[in-house]
């Protein structure tokens, strides 16, 4: 699973857009989306977790966007959550908004057991 993203800064303002925030600054998400490059899904998704949910690019939506921008990149690398899978990435995400986690390491092991038990 090391395929680039699917999803672009463009399509994360729109995700955002539909929750009515507003972009306030683009640089951590650029950066998220470099770090990310070349790395597995669970990587990619802890780089964009940490520049949402703490750097708060947003105005407004960025825990909603934070899942959404998630589920997108798991789709896109063809990961189908359900259910229980999604309960547990909303929980995960919610920790680390209210944590303010900022270890990528610690984040993506977060996704990857809210996803895949391990």
């Amino acid at each position: 699973m090391n395929s680039e993203y699917i999803i672009t800064k463009e399509q994360i303002k729109w995700i955002n857009e539909q929750y009515g925030g507003s972009l306030r600054t683009d640089a951590e998400i650029e950066t998220a989306l470099d770090l990310g490059k070349g790395r597995n899904v669970y990587r990619k998704i802890a780089y964009l977790l940490k520049a949402i949910l703490v750097g708060h690019p947003f105005t407004d939506g960025n825990k909603r966007t934070a899942l959404m921008v998630s589920l997108a990149i798991l789709e896109s690398c063809e990961i189908k959550i359900a259910g229980k899978q999604k309960e547990n990435l909303v929980e995960e995400i919610l920790k680390v908004a209210q944590e303010n986690i900022t270890d990528v390491n610690r984040i993506e092991r977060l996704v990857r057991y809210a996803i895949t038990g391990n």
